[in-house]
Parts: structure tokens; C-alpha cells; sequence
């Protein structure tokens, strides 16, 4: 019998209770960037501040994105390593949330070219309202990975962007202390971008482990 199948039985189920859970915050900051918009004090109303209008999310199949459509405005945005879990999890929470209108931008590590994080894909960070870094056993082996989750932080302390990990395969612990795989691919990096830069991405997870996360393992086993 396949020691697997317990957990791909329960997947969709798990996937929809952090969906609903994601929405539940997406709706609360929309909210709340909403009414700090409106804020008479600003002498602007939403409209004059921001691109986005209410209903920016409300068609599904113009709020898709599979790092394709870089340049709109997304409001949840998912970090993920993709040779992990780009056909299990990820598709189905993505389409998920995509179904309940939420505007959400998964990256495509294809399309990334040298060694910076391009200026749109940035751009999409820093415009979402949610970040959602997506912790497997092989997240920190991707720089990619790392540069999102350390721009994540950022907009965290500058705008309030919320920030809600979900470990999948993997423990907070094991994130926080960065043992096993995470300690290989830190020292990895290390030896090729050095230590200054690769701590600051040390720092972030720390930063994102002490957030209210989801643990897939215990969101399917109730």
C-alpha cells in the first residue's frame, strides 16, 4: 500500500481549510486598506491612491497568474519551491483561491534570469496584501525562494503586508533552527553569495517562523 495515500486523500480538504483561512485575512486587509485609504486625514480617497479598484478580483480567469502576467496588481502572493510540491499543493490552493476571486501570483522560478529577483516580480511582492511563503524540505535551496521571503519582511515592516507561512513537509522548528536540508543549502549558499547576505535571509525565516503559520500535517489530521 502506498504510505503516501493518507495524506493525498486528505490533501483537498486540508487545502480548502487553509484556503478559507487565507481568505478570511485577505477579506480583513483588504478591509483595512480600504478604510486607511478612505482616511479623510490623507486628503485622497482610494481611488486617487491606488490602481486597484473593489472588483479587481472579482473575475477568476482575469486574476490568474503563473508569474506570466507580472505588471497587474496581485494580492496574495505564493513563494514556493516548486520542484517540491508545483503539481500537488500549490495547484490546488492556488486555484482555490483563484476560484473564490482572490487575485493571487504564483512565481514561475523559469523565468528568473541572473541574479537578482527582476523589478516586476518585486513590484508583485510589494504590491500584495498577503505574502505566503510555502515551506518544503527544499525551499531554502532556492535563492529565489530566500529573496522573496527577506522582500516579504520587508514590506512586512514598511506597509504592514501580512505574512502567513504554511510548513508542508517540513516542521517551524526545523525552519527556525535550520537543521537537515535547510543547514546544507545555507552552507551552500554561504560559499557562493557569502555570509553578510546570506544571513540576512537566515534572519528572515527566523522573522516569518515567529508569525501564526499553518501546518499542513495538523490542518489534515484536524
Amino acid at each position: 500500500m502506498d504510505k503516501r495515500s493518507p495524506r493525498r486523500n486528505t490533501l483537498p480538504i486540508a487545502v480548502c481549510a487553509i484556503a478559507s483561512v487565507i481568505i478570511s485575512a485577505f477579506i480583513g486587509t483588504r478591509f483595512f486598506f480600504k478604510k486607511r485609504q478612505q482616511n479623510p486625514s490623507s486628503g485622497r480617497n482610494s481611488e486617487n491612491i491606488s490602481p486597484e479598484t473593489d472588483g479587481s478580483s472579482t473575475d477568476p480567469s482575469s486574476s490568474s497568474s503563473d508569474g506570466t502576467e507580472m505588471g497587474r496588481e496581485f494580492e496574495v502572493f505564493l513563494s514556493f519551491r516548486g520542484t517540491d510540491i508545483r503539481k500537488t499543493f500549490t495547484d490546488y490552493l492556488y486555484h482555490s483561491l483563484i476560484d473564490a476571486g482572490v487575485c493571487t501570483f504564483r512565481d514561475n522560478e523559469e523565468l528568473h534570469v541572473g541574479e537578482e529577483i527582476c523589478p516586476n516580480l518585486m513590484n508583485s511582492i510589494k504590491q500584495s496584501k498577503i505574502g505566503i511563503p510555502i515551506f518544503s524540505a527544499d525551499y531554502a535551496s532556492s535563492k529565489w525562494c530566500l529573496m522573496e521571503v527577506a522582500e516579504m519582511v520587508k514590506c512586512m515592516k514598511e506597509s504592514k503586508q501580512l505574512i502567513m507561512p504554511i510548513f508542508l513537509d517540513i516542521t517551524p522548528d526545523d525552519v527556525q533552527h535550520q537543521t537537515g536540508t535547510y543547514a546544507n543549502s545555507f552552507s551552500q549558499h554561504e560559499e557562493r553569495f557569502g555570509q553578510e547576505k546570506v544571513q540576512a535571509w537566515r534572519d528572515a525565516l527566523k522573522e516569518v517562523v515567529e508569525l501564526k503559520g499553518l501546518e499542513l500535517d495538523k490542518v489534515a489530521n484536524g
